[in-house]
């Protein structure tokens, strides 16, 4: 069992490095938390809410054209691992009826449930990338969004999108790192 153990993990390891750690997703994340950071300086819940719903389908596609420049090919990068991405993303889709009703009756929870709610495949993407980044993401990001929430919720429009992108460039940046630091383990002969 150990012998298969480690080839799934090195099959795990080598999925992170051949997708460069699909890094410009967070980046392509954070610069749409950026954005509702600055909305949430000039819209009241309701519109921010719509807004932040409205253009959180662009993180993908921004995230594809992010690609080669950070020289994360995670649409190329092949693997038997890549299904659990998928199934992933299908699950935090999963959650639009929970976003919709609280922008509907409390928009000014809207940030924290969408901080959380989109946060929720981390974990799963991270197990498939053999990444701890996207574990301490995940349960950072809960923290201090919930943190925020409760704490301050007079600057929450503002202040939970802030934090969340500042999270998402840290993992970009750990996710960097650990896709290279794959590369070469799986570069060592032996």
């Amino acid at each position: 069992m150990t012998d298969l153990s480690t080839q799934f993990l090195n099959e795990r390891r080598r999925y992170s490095a051949a997708a460069g750690g699909g890094v410009s997703l967070p980046v392509a994340g954070a610069v749409y938390w950026a954005g509702l950071a600055i909305a949430g300086l000039y819209m009241e819940p309701t519109q921010w809410a719509y807004t932040a719903a409205m253009f959180s389908g662009a993180i993908f596609p921004l995230g594809v054209l992010l690609q080669g420049m950070f020289k994360s090919p995670f649409m190329k990068a092949k693997s038997p691992l890549s299904g659990v991405t998928t199934a992933a993303i299908v699950a935090i889709n999963l959650l639009w009826p929970v976003h919709m009703i609280v922008i509907w009756t409390a928009p000014q929870a809207a940030p924290l449930t969408l901080a959380i709610g989109m946060a929720l495949h981390w974990p799963i993407i991270g197990w498939g990338y053999a990444s701890r980044v996207c574990l301490i993401h995940a349960i950072v990001r809960v923290a201090a969004v919930t943190a925020i929430f409760f704490g301050l919720p007079e600057i929450s429009l503002v202040a939970i999108p802030m934090v969340v992108s500042g999270l998402y460039l840290l993992a970009a940046a750990g996710l960097s790192w650990e896709s290279n630091r794959f590369r070469r383990m799986l570069a060592m002969p032996g």
